[in-house]
Formats: C-alpha cells, sequence, structure tokens
C-alpha cells in the first residue's frame, strides 16, 4: 500500500457487504483505516481516526443515522458519499440536505464505487480551494498548494515534490498550472515550477527548494527577478 493512498473508512451495518468494499477498495489502492456497523462506532472513528474519505451507509439498523454521521464528516472538512439500498425520492431528499459528493445506490459494481470517489473528490474541491486534486495512476490525491515544494516535469508526467512525498501523475506541467493558486507558483524551467514560498535560497544560475537544486533558464529569468527582485 502507498504512503500517499487514500484514507478511507466504511460506515456499513452488514459485514459482509462493508468486507467487499474493503477488498474492492484496496485492489483499487486505496487504504482503509477502519469499518464500523453501527453509530456508535462509526462516530468514535470519525472523532479519533484521521481519514481522507467516508463512505457511509445512510440506513444503518433501520434508521437514516448515516445522514446525521454525514454532519460529523463535514465538521472535519473531508469529502464523503453515501451508500443505500434505498432510491426513493424521500431518502434522496434527506441525503441531498447533506450534500454529499456522490450517491450510489446498492448492488453496485467496483467501477460504480470508483466513479463515486472520484465525483466526491472533484466536488469537495471545487468547493475547498484549499486543496486540489491530482491523479496518481488510478487513485487521486488531495494535496494542499502550500505543501508543495516543487514540480518537475518529465514528457507527458509531471512529479510534484511535497514536504512529505512524492506524487507522479499523468499531466502536462502546463494543465497542472491551471490548478494553481495564481502567483504562488513560478516556473523557473521548461521542466520545472517552484513554489516562491518555500524557496531556501537563490543565485544566478539555480535555487534550492527543500534540499533540491533547481535550475534557471535564462527565459525564465524576468518573471523571477520580478518575484524576487534579485539576480
Amino acid at each position: 500500500m502507498a504512503d500517499d493512498a487514500l484514507r478511507i473508512i466504511v460506515v456499513e451495518d452488514e459485514s459482509f457487504i462493508s468486507e467487499m468494499i474493503k477488498m474492492m477498495l484496496e485492489e483499487m489502492g486505496y487504504q482503509v483505516v477502519g469499518v464500523a456497523h453501527n453509530q456508535q462506532k462509526a462516530s468514535e472513528l470519525i472523532a479519533n481516526l484521521d481519514f481522507d474519505f467516508a463512505i457511509l451507509d445512510i440506513n444503518i439498523e433501520g434508521k437514516q443515522e448515516g445522514i446525521e454521521l454525514a454532519a460529523l464528516v463535514q465538521e472535519k472538512d473531508v469529502p464523503f458519499m453515501f451508500l443505500t439500498s434505498y432510491a426513493d425520492r424521500n431518502t434522496l431528499l434527506e441525503a441531498k440536505k447533506s450534500h454529499p459528493g456522490a450517491y450510489v445506490i446498492k448492488p453496485f459494481t467496483e467501477q460504480e464505487l470508483f466513479a463515486g470517489i472520484e465525483m466526491a473528490l472533484m466536488h469537495h474541491t471545487s468547493t475547498n480551494t484549499k486543496s486540489i486534486q491530482i491523479k496518481d495512476g488510478h487513485k487521486a490525491v488531495l494535496v494542499n498548494p502550500d505543501d508543495i515544494l516543487y514540480v518537475k516535469a518529465d514528457n507527458i508526467y509531471i512529479e510534484v515534490y511535497t514536504k512529505n512525498k512524492k506524487i507522479v501523475s499523468r499531466q502536462t506541467l502546463s494543465a497542472f498550472i491551471e490548478k494553481l493558486p495564481e502567483g504562488q507558483f513560478i516556473r523557473v524551467h521548461r521542466s520545472f515550477l517552484i513554489n516562491r514560498n518555500n524557496v531556501d535560497s537563490i543565485s544566478k544560475n539555480k535555487l534550492e527548494v527543500g534540499g533540491a537544486v533547481i535550475p534557471i533558464s535564462r527565459s525564465f529569468k524576468v518573471e523571477l527577478q520580478n518575484a524576487f527582485g534579485v539576480l
């Protein structure tokens, strides 16, 4: 299991289904950090665990306790989605009040579960400007732009170096720049983008970020000089 895998908690009152969900998630590269079969256990997991995503069954032991749990998850500013066997209008309207990122009807396939997670992450990212979603293989990783040190381009891939991990994503550097806060990141080379707030030192032809030496291209020096007033 990769260290940067999305950490997920699962709340599902039927143990067979929860185990199936756990297996599906792990096969997709996610990390299941907790499973609960009732509201009390779920509340404890939400309060005590560090997690990046929650999958909540709406109807736990015959009651719509999943909606109450969603409020606890929202307090931690963590994205979530609902699972349910009920597709009636009243259930959907009640669930809608919690603003879930996705809503998946049982029975579901692994592809439908994956799509639900991706939709929920996209929805959360669009409403939370502090984090961005980066595709790493077939999974998504949420990253705070402030934690990014620099980004290195390698053909159709980029390597995103943060304060504690490296993420490899299939996309161009130009496309990635569009997702970042304006003014915080500076392109210093055709293959390198740096977070101006994490620069350790700067000289005529190179700079240091997080212990890494980054080359400065002549064609990008003007932008760098405008930002730092040196060179």
